[in-house]
């Protein structure tokens, strides 16, 4: 059954490309004007020295320092791959590659999260209306983030314009959240959780009357136990994260959250407008779902007290594991291994609304799966920048080609002078990637999973790369508390691909 007064074709989303500054024979900008500076020093040397073999000497170490900037393994060049090598033996030799927390290790605290997460505070405020949320604030770059927990909805029984409009009203509320004064980011959190029905039984107990007959009242028990939900199941986070707001009264933490709390009832609308009904997080509910990461065996526990509505026993400087040890392509934490992948690439070409769906629904036997959604935000003045730098960057890309131009330049300048255009008429300009992270048990066999989530991940059109050397990071980057990766990066953006 359709509705008459609405379109129900299906519509198909794409044009979305990877900025990329273009120099001669592929390379990048940056990398052309270093070689050409190289090339022009050979030339010097020659000219006032004469000499072949000093010159073949400059000639060897310029094709060293040019060679790893050209040549890219798996999507990162070379120097990007030594850089990481590096960094990590580093740590390693120092110790910081091993975390040791808990009331009795080398971290002061109960139990503080490690790495990048380590530095970061939890409060709570009210809002007007005496809903209470919680508010981190990371203070290594002096960001705020505020989470709201999502109820999620199926497509089952939706019709597709509906679909058309929640798609149409996300992308809304991105742009509004760009507008918006300091806006770093967001990010969406779809984690599969394993359900020993805990939470199912506390609500049918919550909502079964005391003086119930005794046949509905078994009847509900049945209902709970039986339930289909109770093998994995989807929780679903909204997380923003601002920077300093020059709006706010004071610099102190109370006064950003007091601006901060004016702004999330406007956010709160426009994100219900795509079928998005936020709830503010508590200071005790934030505390959840990093607690529940990094110690996966506390899980039917944690279950338990947010079932009861017990959120509050729970501490932010708790939340950590025990030991931690970073490995170059996995992270033990807790006796328990985990792999986070970064997206490598975007779908290709157009794809639907659901293009993501074999990546996001819980599956039995990928029991902890974490899907987590970046999006970085910029605001008017930032885009008008950055999408007619695109678009220079694509033309100047497929003129520079010689005799037959690919197909893949002109649709890349097609798709640029359309961003443009867009963001002209007034669409926001946001950009977007994914972490992907799955955790299995002790005795679980961990490659087989990997192999599952890669599957997932190509059924969903998104190639994934795992995260070398910085898994640590990634993991704390995927839990949805505010971390935007970019803003910890190491490596310069100029040696990159």
């Amino acid at each position: 059954m359709t509705d008459g007064g609405h379109d129900n074709s299906l519509i198909l989303y794409g044009r979305w490309e990877k900025p990329r500054t273009t120099g001669l024979y592929g390379m990048t900008w940056g990398v052309t004007v270093f070689a050409g500076i190289l090339v022009i020093l050979n030339i010097g040397v020659f000219w006032f020295t004469r000499s072949l073999p000093a010159t073949g000497i400059l000639l060897a170490v310029s094709a060293l320092l040019v060679g790893p900037m050209v040549i890219t393994f798996g999507g990162r060049t070379g120097w990007e791959l030594m850089i990481l090598r590096t960094q990590f033996q580093w740590s390693k030799w120092r110790g910081e590659t091993l975390f040791r927390g808990g009331a009795f290790g080398t971290v002061p605290g109960i139990g503080r999260m490690p790495g990048i997460a380590g530095d970061t505070r939890l409060y709570e405020y009210e809002l007007r209306g005496g809903e209470r949320f919680g508010l981190v604030h990371l203070r290594s770059k002096n960001h705020f983030a505020v989470s709201f927990s999502v109820q999620p909805r199926g497509q089952e029984r939706v019709d597709q314009w509906q679909i058309n409009d929640w798609v149409r009203g996300w992308g809304d509320f991105l742009a509004q959240l760009g507008s918006a004064r300091g806006a770093v980011g967001a990010a969406v959190v779809i984690e599969s959780v394993p359900d020993n029905r805990t939470r199912i039984s506390a609500e049918v107990k919550r909502i079964t009357h005391p003086d119930a007959p005794a046949y509905a009242k078994q009847v509900m028990a049945e209902t709970a136990l039986s339930s289909a939900a109770a093998i994995v199941r989807s929780e679903v986070r909204l997380t923003l994260t601002f920077g300093r707001l020059r709006e706010a009264a004071g610099k102190e933490v109370a006064d950003q959250a007091a601006e901060i709390g004016r702004r999330m009832s406007t956010l709160m609308g426009a994100a219900a407008q795509a079928g998005v009904e936020a709830t503010p997080m508590s200071a005790g509910e934030w505390c959840v779902a990093p607690t529940r990461a990094y110690n996966p065996q506390l899980t039917e526990d944690l279950e338990a007290i947010a079932g009861n509505g017990n959120e509050d026993q729970l501490h932010w400087d708790a939340a950590g594991p025990v030991t931690a040890v970073n490995k170059w392509d996995h992270w033990e934490h807790n006796g328990y291994r985990s792999i986070t992948w970064e997206m490598a690439t975007a779908p290709a070409g157009q794809v639907p609304a659901h293009v993501l769906r074999p990546l996001l629904i819980p599956r039995a036997d990928v029991r902890r799966k974490r899907v987590a959604i970046i999006y970085r935000v910029h605001n008017t003045a930032e885009a008008v920048k950055l999408v007619d730098s695109d678009y220079r960057e694509a033309l100047a890309a497929e003129q520079s080609k010689k005799g037959v131009v690919s197909a893949a330049a002109t649709v890349r300048v097609e798709n640029t002078n359309a961003a443009r255009r867009e963001q002209a008429t007034g669409a926001g300009l946001t950009r977007f990637g994914m972490l992907v992270t799955a955790t299995v048990a002790p005795g679980e066999d961990l490659p087989s999973i990997r192999a599952e989530i890669e599957g997932m991940a190509d059924g969903a059109h998104i190639g994934l790369r795992r995260c070398y050397g910085y898994q640590d990071a990634a993991f704390a980057g995927a839990l949805g508390i505010g971390i935007i990766l970019p803003e910890y990066a190491s490596t310069s953006s100029k040696l990159s691909a």
